[in-house]
């Protein structure tokens, strides 16, 4: 097959494969006209070029790999420069007086309750950015535990105390 005919393929079809990797997409992160104009430069690089009649199928499966490829190696990471969601953000949810709340005894025993719940690297990692303002790369120092893993246990305790906070069940 021709370079020529493969140019005439994707300029008759263009606002077609370009919606086909829009429906890919779903959240349109990436931009669609790009990923089909890869796979089109793509195709023109190979010397062994699919036949014309399975041009078509071939251009498809390679958009959908090529998403597929781009989803993998975007994956979002966590950074420790990232706000992460705090005590005062469940309780903002809960409701509008939680602070309040929280100020008193009840509140308090509620807030501990929801802490003995964690488990113990959670709560402390919880306690020690929380509540002491330790950050998070001074706690990995002390600790001798991989930064990524303290977020990861900061992330599920303040999954675990939002439920608790507000009611839901884990």
């Amino acid at each position: 097959m021709s370079k020529g005919q493969i140019r005439s393929f994707f300029s008759k079809e263009r606002n077609r494969l370009i919606n086909y990797v829009r429906g890919l997409l779903r959240d349109g992160s990436l931009d669609a006209e790009d990923i089909v104009h890869d796979v089109l430069l793509k195709l023109l690089e190979r010397s062994d070029a699919p036949a014309p009649e399975y041009l078509t199928a071939y251009t498809y499966r390679s958009l959908k790999n090529r998403v597929t490829d781009l989803a993998r190696t975007r994956k979002p990471g966590v950074s420790i420069d990232d706000e992460s969601e705090s005590l005062l953000d469940i309780l903002k949810d809960k409701g509008p007086t939680s602070a309040e709340q929280i100020m008193s005894e009840e509140g308090r025993t509620e807030l501990f309750r929801a802490l003995e719940a964690l488990t113990d690297i959670e709560r402390q990692v919880v306690i020690a950015n929380e509540l002491e303002g330790k950050t998070f790369k001074s706690l990995s120092q002390a600790w001798g535990i991989p930064l990524n893993t303290l977020l990861s246990h900061k992330s599920r305790a303040m999954k675990k105390l939002r439920n608790h906070l507000t009611g839901r069940s884990i």
